[in-house]
């Protein structure tokens, strides 16, 4: 079970789909330490939060021993509060700034990366960026810096809330009064990251957090881990084995991506046309078994209006045209700018 906090970073939820086989011996299955859900062997990453995959024995021990313990200080000032959500190559942990007596998001490298040079490159890019984005809508950045131990790490704000795949989960579909707000607040943030000649990389509903804000929502863009400059080719593009292992981006990621082609913000514009089309219907726009099936419907299937899908929901033409545009194969066929997807959207939803 997961309270706020646990929510408050990764979580990727999708009824529609089996993420491998579930029915298998006991000391056959692999548990996520962070959300203690069960997998059959065959994954090595929860499809839910991305969470680094062991038996039930070994989760335990990762989450255990694989980094800092609770009531530890790091780096002079941060005092690990919680146990951290485990990724592929960071843990998140909440902690307190003592210094600035503050409650922040501690993300640090594991130690095997530590002499990973194109690991590390790609953590000290992220802090980077995030240190000349001040915007409402992106993750603030505090601080970072290396730990004793050689290893990077970054302060970030913490958010509380839930994140727009909880809120998916929880509502299935998300009204689309709401939706619309939380969607200009993600085209603004993503407008400024375009903006630096960057995409964000990894427009998933799990990196999108609501924090409440009276009857609205306070959107923050979170996880640059996978930003880079326009115009050049994925620093690491996904291979078969990526998305045979039905990685949590597979539902949102650009053909492009997929296929190792330079990136631009029209990328961005795909993975959120993904989120839009299944807020709005509750099915994402491709599903299937495995994470191999969903990337050749990514490739090669057209998606079905929005519209046709959940006929007890009415959504005008409008909108089927706008979020269908945002879905084309072909980068040139989409919305051009991030802009221009939110003003179509806009007048869509106003028709």
């Amino acid at each position: 079970s997961r309270d706020q906090d646990s929510r408050t970073l990764f979580a990727l939820e999708n009824d529609g789909l089996r993420w491998g086989a579930l029915s298998v011996e006991q000391s056959q299955e692999k548990k996520c330490p962070n959300c203690e859900r069960t997998y059959g062997p065959d994954l090595e990453y929860c499809p839910f939060d991305g969470g680094v995959l062991a038996s039930p024995a070994a989760a335990g021990a990762k989450t255990a021993s694989g980094g800092y313990s609770v009531g530890q200080t790091v780096a002079d000032k941060y005092t690990i509060l919680s146990p951290p959500k485990v990724g592929h190559h960071c843990g998140v942990y909440k902690a307190r700034d003592v210094q600035a007596n503050r409650v922040v998001a501690f993300k640090v490298l594991h130690a095997e990366h530590k002499n990973d040079r194109a690991v590390n490159t790609r953590f000290q890019n992220e802090g980077y960026l995030l240190s000349s984005l001040t915007h409402p809508h992106i993750i603030s950045i505090h601080d970072f810096g290396i730990t004793k131990e050689g290893t990077q790490f970054m302060a970030l704000k913490w958010i509380e809330g839930m994140s727009l795949a909880d809120l998916m989960k929880q509502d299935k579909k998300v009204d689309p009064r709401r939706l619309s707000v939380v969607f200009a607040q993600v085209c603004d943030a993503l407008s400024a990251v375009h903006q630096l000649m960057k995409i964000h990389g990894a427009v998933y509903p799990h990196h999108l957090m609501l924090t409440p804000a009276g009857s609205a929502d306070i959107v923050t863009l979170i996880d640059f881990s996978r930003s880079q400059s326009l115009g050049v080719k994925q620093e690491d593009p996904p291979d078969l084995d990526y998305f045979g292992d039905a990685s949590r981006g597979v539902l949102y990621a650009s053909p492009e991506s997929m296929t190792g082609e330079a990136l631009d913000d029209r990328s961005d514009i795909y993975s959120l046309g993904c989120i839009l089309y299944e807020a709005l219907t509750g099915i994402a726009p491709f599903e299937g078994n495995n994470g191999v099936e969903i990337r050749q419907k990514h490739l090669a299937k057209k998606p079905t209006a929005p519209s046709a899908v959940t006929p007890g929901v009415r959504i005008n033409q409008y909108v089927d045209q706008v979020i269908l545009k945002a879905l084309e194969k072909s980068p040139d066929k989409r919305h051009q700018t991030i802009e221009k997807f939110a003003r179509d959207f806009k007048g869509a939803m106003a028709s």
